[in-house]
């Protein structure tokens, strides 16, 4: 019985007397850790409820961006150049795999990684990581056969190139997530990409991956077509690397253009690169130099001088010049020509390439009147090769180097009339060279004759395009006559010539300007031959050239090889024929629908 003096004889605790004091301690501590579990779960479920749902949310949930299939690119005959095919791609969500260094090392062998580079990312704290985007068929087979948990596929679109290095540098590359990083794919990003949407990546309560998209099924692309033709483009491909090979050339370049009206037939580079592994190549590979690098062009550029001053009346061609000999002192310069001449003809001012000669034809025409005249054959301007219909330039395009007449020296004069002192793009040249083929008009140059939204409707069409009249009809004639020279075996390009058909050319051999020694090189040259072919009915016009071959120098033994093999057998995938072979006309009426069978 308690005492007196006991603190149970209180009112407060006399229904405790009897008991213990451990167990009453025990019971209170009990009762204290009742409330503040309660007090906890009242906080967890109640004021903290929203933040705990959303961090739960992130550790089982991902939502990524998704696009829509990117249009196709495809040649003037419908060949798909660029695709996009489906793929998939491989996730993990780290928390959830077991033995993350055992499942690197796996999974290296079958994705072709490196293992620490996985385990890395497989032994993160992150919720969610990318492995690998966009596998091979391949590589899913494998991955699936290890079956490692925690892992999870998601299916996007794989850009993809069937010709490999075709037209590499023309059509560009995408990146990991379908955008256009290079060429035509940067340049028409806009009508090619797909409509862009979200899909959440979830994971139940056992690992489970559930995918999971948001909203309809997104819009696929629009399409483009080239002009390009993939036989002709293969023939220029396979000739020009053969040439850089076999002169040990730093690279070349080579347009085909479709004479009568404008459209590029064919751009090759060499090297060149495949796109579907870009990153395995050096970044100077991706330049579509055909359009964006300038150039000094030389002795082509000397049709362009004698045009214009056929034009103004100042010469005729059976106008003569004296050629110095070889060696002409002019102001402080003195002008070289690679065979010592005399006196010649205008014919033979082009058939024989003399610097001396065409620097005096040149310095007949006031600076401001050849300026003109420059300008007027399409250098040192824009041919707005990727311009929309509403003026949006979409790529780089070289604009030349044309400098104002009133900059010029006398010297300047004397070298712009044989192609030194101007800078123009591989395009513009074969676009001037072919105003002579047209018979004096400049035609816009056409690489996309269409552009589609993803219905299939036409939303741009590109076709035959006048820039304006630069010469006459009669001076392009004569011209042409002096082109033909050019091939014949006493001019500097008869290896251009094309059994069974007539060819007009012009041979180029520029010494490369050096900055550090102030001066053009002795060593190093650009070779170059441009012309069109059948010279009286033009329906080819090229331009090949060869930067710094190592094994022969001259545009005529350089380039011209190459003029010759790639016109001989493009033409023929024309249906323009040697004048030796009989041409078979194709029937012009189509055989009926069951005899078609």
């Amino acid at each position: 019985m308690a005492s007196p003096r006991s603190p149970f004889n209180s009112p407060v605790l006399r229904p405790f007397r009897g008991y213990r004091p451990r167990v009453l301690l025990v019971a209170a501590g009990m009762l204290l850790a009742g409330v503040v579990l309660a007090g906890r779960a009242f906080d967890l479920q109640t004021i903290q409820n929203d933040t705990l749902e959303e961090l739960a949310r992130r550790q089982s949930q991902r939502t990524i961006s998704v696009k829509g299939r990117r249009g196709a690119i495809a040649d003037r005959h419908g060949r798909r150049l660029a695709v996009s095919v489906r793929a998939q791609s491989l996730y993990a969500h780290p928390a959830r795999v077991p033995e993350p260094a055992v499942a690197a090392f796996r999974l290296s062998r079958a994705l072709s990684l490196p293992r620490r580079h996985l385990e890395s990312l497989l032994d993160s704290e992150r919720a969610f990581v990318w492995l690998k985007r966009q596998l091979t068929p391949r590589e899913v087979q494998a991955v699936r056969a290890l079956g490692v948990e925690g892992l999870g596929m998601t299916e996007e679109y794989r850009r993809a190139y069937p010709g490999r290095e075709a037209a590499a540098a023309v059509l560009g590359f995408t990146g990991i997530d379908g955008q256009g990083l290079e060429g035509l794919e940067y340049a028409y990003d806009y009508a090619l990409k797909g409509d862009e949407g979200l899909r959440v990546i979830d994971t139940d309560a056992l690992g489970r991956v559930i995918v999971r998209g948001e909203g309809p099924p997104l819009a696929a692309g629009g399409s483009i077509r080239l002009t390009l033709h993939s036989g002709i483009q293969r023939i220029a491909e396979r000739e020009l690397e053969r040439a850089v090979q076999l002169t040990e050339a730093v690279r070349g370049v080579a347009i085909v253009m479709d004479a009568r009206t404008g459209e590029l037939l064919a751009l090759a580079h060499a090297p060149s690169f495949n796109p579907n592994a870009y990153q395995d190549y050096d970044k100077e590979t991706y330049l579509n130099r055909a359009v964006t690098s300038g150039y000094e062009p030389g002795s082509t550029f000397k049709v362009v001088t004698v045009a214009s001053a056929l034009e103004e009346g100042l010469v005729r061609p059976d106008s003569l010049f004296f050629c110095e000999n070889g060696r002409y002192e002019y102001y402080d310069s003195f002008i070289h020509d690679t065979r010592p001449h005399g006196w010649l003809s205008l014919e033979k001012v082009v058939q024989l390439s003399s610097n001396i000669c065409a620097a005096k034809v040149g310095g007949l025409l006031p600076a401001s009147v050849f300026h003109d005249y420059i300008k007027r054959f399409g250098f040192g301007e824009r041919l707005d090769l990727f311009t929309t219909a509403a003026g949006r330039r979409l790529a780089a395009e070289a604009e030349g180097r044309v400098l104002p007449p009133e900059a010029w020296t006398p010297v300047d004069h004397a070298a712009i009339s044989f192609g030194h002192g101007v800078l123009v793009s591989p395009l513009q040249l074969v676009t001037a060279i072919n105003v002579i083929a047209t018979g004096g008009e400049l035609l816009k140059p056409i690489l996309v004759s269409e552009v589609r939204d993803a219905e299939g409707n036409v939303v741009a069409r590109h076709r035959r395009t006048v820039v304006r009249r630069v010469i006459s009809g009669d001076t392009a004639a004569t011209v042409r006559d002096f082109m033909k020279k050019v091939v014949q075996p006493d001019g500097t390009g008869p290896h251009a010539a094309i059994p069974g058909y007539e060819v007009a050319g012009k041979t180029g051999t520029t010494e490369k300007y050096d900055i550090q020694a102030r001066g053009y090189s002795k060593t190093r040259a650009i070779a170059s031959f441009a012309g069109f072919v059948p010279a009286d009915d033009p329906r080819l016009t090229l331009l090949v050239l060869v930067d710094q071959p190592r094994r022969g120098r001259s545009g005529g033994v350089v380039a011209a090889p190459v003029f010759h093999r790639i016109a001989a057998e493009a033409l023929p995938l024309l249906g323009v024929w040697p004048d030796t072979v009989r041409r078979i006309e194709p029937d012009p009426a189509p055989l009926p629908a069951a005899a078609a069978r």
